[in-house]
């Protein structure tokens, strides 16, 4: 899925002497579905005494589906380490590291950092698990995400895109549709080369 029409920037009528500007497209990557380990998560609280916790939910497993690609998410490869700010509000730092194998044999290293708290007017209890569902009518959870690619293989085009993931919590999942930004939507994503 591709959005092919341009929106102009809002910010072309407080800089009306700069040449105009648009609003990026998006286009879809993929639908990662990580099933979050049940028995394998962990708080450690006020670290260092600043009201800051850690908790650590372990990745499982899981799929990866998108045009380009489809894999699996490597077991027992990553967790999220996001950090809970106590407030009167639950909103939590997220910071997810885990690897993809592609049905093909490649393996792409994710980072994904952002956050998660509830919508406007939406309040519910701290989670004693990712066993909850949350959809995007309950939560703000957005991450932006990057990739480590090999150079040689056919994902190379991972390594020089603007990625983000919008989140749902479904059945212990974090459920992830990652989109790219750009302003050539449509056309193929080129390779990162080095010294070229």
């Amino acid at each position: 899925m591709t959005q092919t029409s341009f929106q102009p920037s809002p910010g072309n009528d407080l800089y009306p002497d700069m040449p105009p500007m648009r609003a990026p497209c998006q286009e879809f990557v993929y639908r990662l579905v990580a099933d979050m380990h049940p028995t394998k998560e962990y708080d450690m609280e006020n670290i260092q005494g600043t009201g800051v916790s850690r908790s650590v939910s372990h990745i499982k497993g899981g799929t990866v589906k998108g045009p380009g690609i489809e894999g699996i998410v490597v077991e027992d490869s990553g967790a999220d380490w996001a950090e809970r700010i106590h407030s009167n509000k639950i909103y939590y730092k997220l910071d997810a590291r885990y690897t993809i194998k592609t049905n093909d044999g490649h393996h792409i290293y994710v980072q994904a950092r952002g956050l998660f708290r509830p919508g406007p007017g939406v309040e519910f209890k701290e989670p004693d698990s990712m066993d909850v569902n949350y959809t995007q009518d309950d939560v703000e959870y957005f991450t932006s995400i990057t990739f480590e690619a090999a150079g040689n293989s056919p994902y190379n085009w991972m390594n020089g895109i603007v990625a983000v993931g919008a989140l749902i919590s479904f059945q212990n999942a974090a459920v992830i549709d990652c989109w790219r930004l750009t302003n050539f939507p449509g056309q193929k994503v080129e390779d990162v080369y080095v010294g070229r």
